[in-house]
């Protein structure tokens, strides 16, 4: 009998058992803020934001995010972060509008994954 059929049931059991049974992570949020290693302006201002959101400092975030804004208004990641502290602050219009807007930014892949994983989220 051919190896591979008899193989074969027992590869694919093994792959679907792989893939489920293990919790994953939220797409939208990293487990430490991706900004720390960054040395530009942009990347400091969304590092102190993204560490006051974490820490429940949501007026602090929104000032840092603010700041950021300014300095690159074309920004798809600002715009995304500030999605996320308008949908903890529960501000969910807002936040579909500004994660919107970073899409039609073009942000690199893996952002635009986590900006339809976010507006995914805020369907109602």
């Amino acid at each position: 009998m051919n190896l591979f059929k008899l193989t074969s049931p027992v590869l694919l059991s093994l792959f679907l058992a792989g893939c489920s049974g293990l919790p994953s992570a939220p797409i939208s949020e990293p487990v430490s803020s991706p900004y720390t290693a960054r040395e530009d302006a942009l990347g400091s201002l969304l590092d102190e934001a993204w560490q006051a959101r974490q820490s429940g400092r949501l007026e602090d975030a929104d000032g840092w995010l603010t700041r950021a804004m300014r300095i690159n208004p074309s920004s798809p990641e600002v715009y995304y972060h500030m999605a996320l502290l308008r949908q903890q602050q529960g501000q969910l219009e807002q936040a579909k509008q500004l994660a919107g807007r970073a899409l039609s930014l073009g942000p690199e892949h893996q952002l635009e994954r986590q900006l339809n994983h976010l507006l995914n989220s805020l369907k109602s």
